[in-house]
């Protein structure tokens, strides 16, 4: 497991099982919403995952996707600071239908528009997340405040609810059709995802 030189290992073990009573207590509560899938992804994900390098997470980052939002969770104090961030299935959807048929440059271009526009960058989370390590091949980077390249794999979650849908859309944002074969795909009626 990773430590941060500022903690002791006692108190690295204690925040590490407030975070993961809290992802249990979430779990529960955010059920109720029907969720198509809730992902723990950042910090905390890559430290559970044992990547080396990390510091002792200070948050909680969840990928809510589902068209209703789960207003109770938001407010409810679950003993850490948490951020969740709420897609609509039709565009994550989206998202993994960019991936699967438009040009690199037309993802990219959709991505990252509206990156600058909501100023915010959760698509491009998701797509890190819906492509894994192989994001970077892709063309995706994720940039830090003053233009420098983060480093850190944006693509490490833990699927909460939702584990086979969220495969299914994995499965499907992966597979690289590009333009050309989305015509044939359509002809077929092999282009739709089925949510």
């Amino acid at each position: 497991m990773n430590q941060d030189a500022g903690f002791s290992e006692k108190d690295s073990r204690n925040s590490i099982r407030r975070f993961e009573d809290a992802l249990h207590r979430l779990a529960e509560d955010v059920a109720e919403y029907y969720p198509k899938t809730v992902l723990l992804f950042g910090s905390l994900a890559r430290w559970l995952a044992g990547i080396p390098g990390g510091t002792l997470p200070n948050d909680m980052d969840i990928l809510f996707v589902g068209n209703t939002s789960p207003f109770n969770v938001q407010r409810k104090e679950y003993g850490v600071p948490m951020q969740v961030n709420r897609l609509p299935v039709e565009q994550t959807v989206a998202i993994a239908r960019s991936l699967r048929y438009d040009s690199k440059v037309a993802a990219l271009s959709k991505l990252y528009s509206k990156n600058l526009v909501k100023q915010h960058s959760i698509d491009v989370i998701a797509a890190c997340l819906m492509l894994g390590p192989s994001y970077n091949d892709f063309g995706i980077q994720q940039i830090e405040v003053g233009g420098i390249i983060d480093r850190r794999d944006y693509s490490v979650h833990q699927v909460l609810l939702g584990d086979q849908w969220w495969g299914r859309l994995r499965a499907y944002a992966r597979e690289r059709r590009g333009p050309w074969k989305r015509f044939s795909d359509r002809i077929v009626s092999n282009e739709a995802f089925e949510a």
